[in-house]
């Protein structure tokens, strides 16, 4: 029992951190901002096009194939109809998802909500199968640079991890052989995302011939595709490093606020978006920069971390988790402690 709640944990932490890096792009996007043509906008760009886009949200999917996989295994051992209960919940996220379409378009959760149906049959595929069938349909996806597909094999990868009962059972130095080998490779895509960098401007586009103008799109989009292929290995660092961080008390301690985070996941995803809403009603959001909104994030981080803790100091689940819990069992629970 001890180990499953350690493993929850962990889990929390990754989530929450999966839900900072998700921000700092979903930011760019829903203020539609142009593309840079000086300097130091691209500086930012490129380094959030290195560090953090497609990572995020490929942690963020797998972590839902393992909490698929923990969801099902959870509803076996109470007997319930595990298949019934899981299409419940992922009606109401679909619900959610379509809400939340109306603020943001193109947000995740109603393509999770409709993507999690390959999840049930999966479940009852061998681990190996599974492991195989995740992997290809990565080297597919990854092949074709489409990361509208990626979710597909995260998903079945995080059951995976869930079958295998990795986040209980690895080891120190299986955990520490992960980093150095993710390390590496990250180094080799940070290499080849540098090598194949294009300065990101329209004002370029439209102030050069058009055969010029077929080279940069070219160069475009082999630097796009540069940025899908290599998300896997730096994702993978990212949480084998922190795997390794939060196996030292004291970083546990400091980094805490991404548990809290990370429980909230569903609450504070879309309370990111109600509070860019906020700032894109009451300032002029044709003036933000994208530097400008780093600043912002930080904010929007501060804020959420704050009503977080409060709020999982007083009630067992955050508001949107409650409701989605409530909507998946079809029955009342005692929100408070």
């Amino acid at each position: 029992m001890e180990i499953k709640n350690k493993r929850i944990l962990e889990l929390d932490y990754i989530r929450g951190f999966a839900l900072l890096g998700i921000l700092l792009t979903n930011i760019i996007a829903l203020f539609t901002i142009p593309a840079p043509t000086n300097i130091e906008q691209a500086h930012y760009l490129r380094y959030i096009d290195f560090f953090v886009e497609s990572k995020f949200f490929a942690i963020f999917s797998f972590l839902f194939g393992v909490g698929f996989f923990i969801f099902i295994r959870n509803a076996k051992s109470k007997d319930l109809n595990s298949t019934i209960v899981f299409l419940r919940r992922l009606f109401i996220l679909a619900i959610f998802g379509i809400i939340h379409q109306f603020l943001h378009p193109g947000e995740a959760l109603l393509f999770y909500a409709i993507i999690g149906l390959i999840l049930i049959p999966c479940y009852y595929l061998n681990r190996y199968l599974n492991l195989i069938l995740g992997l290809i349909l990565l080297g597919v996806s990854l092949y074709i640079g489409n990361k509208t597909l990626l979710p597909v094999p995260y998903f079945i990868l995080g059951l995976t991890a869930g079958q295998f009962n990795i986040f209980e059972h690895i080891k120190l130095k299986v955990l520490i052989c992960l980093s150095i080998i993710s390390g590496v490779l990250s180094g080799i895509c940070w290499y080849f995302l540098s090598k194949n960098y294009v300065f990101p401007s329209y004002t370029f586009l439209e102030s050069t011939s058009n055969k010029v103008n077929e080279q940069y799109i070219q160069a475009k989009e082999l630097y796009n595709h540069t940025i899908i292929v290599t998300s896997p290995f730096i994702s993978l660092f990212y949480v084998t490093v922190l795997l390794l961080i939060l196996r030292i008390n004291v970083f546990r301690i400091i980094l805490s606020p991404l548990r809290y985070y990370g429980r909230m996941a569903l609450t504070n995803y879309i309370g990111q978006t109600l509070l860019m809403w906020v700032i894109i009603l009451l300032f002029n959001a044709s003036l933000i920069k994208h530097t400008s909104t780093l600043y912002i994030c930080i904010c929007i981080y501060i804020i959420q971390f704050i009503f977080t803790y409060i709020w999982l100091k007083l009630f067992k689940f955050g508001p949107l988790e409650y409701i989605w819990r409530l909507g998946t069992y079809k029955k009342k629970f005692s929100i408070r402690y």
